[in-house]
């Protein structure tokens, strides 16, 4: 302490010794501040990591998830287009009524109604 009484003495009188004290605490620890700020980085690396981890295993699932749904929806709609077809060579109405409403029904119901409650935890 004997370095930083000279100090306040030399100081002009505007400046009151409360706010170089307070100075000169903010500078002794900006070595330590140095040091939090890299144990702080090295979190928020970790913590970054994490959330592209957790993002990409989403991304994941509801690709595989979407490809499924769409390739089930994609063989029911063929489905549906073959008895059309067949309704139409047979020139049978019924059939093609059926075959047209069942696509219909189909087509106007979303498999992504329900997504909100996905979750890929456990």
């Amino acid at each position: 302490m004997d370095k930083t009484s000279g100090l306040f003495s030399r100081l002009p009188e505007e400046i009151p010794q409360s706010d170089a004290e307070r100075a000169f605490e903010m500078l002794s620890g900006f070595g330590r501040e140095k040091e939090l700020t890299k144990q702080d980085k090295a979190k928020a690396d970790t913590m970054k990591e994490l959330a592209l981890a957790e993002i990409t295993k989403k991304y994941d699932f509801y690709e595989k998830l979407f490809a499924a749904v769409f390739a089930e929806r994609r063989a029911i709609t063929e489905g549906f287009f073959r008895i059309i077809d067949q309704g139409i060579r047979e020139k049978n109405n019924d059939l093609v009524l059926a075959g047209l409403s069942s696509l219909s029904n189909m087509v106007a119901s979303s498999p992504l109604t329900n997504l909100g409650s996905l979750n890929t935890e456990k």
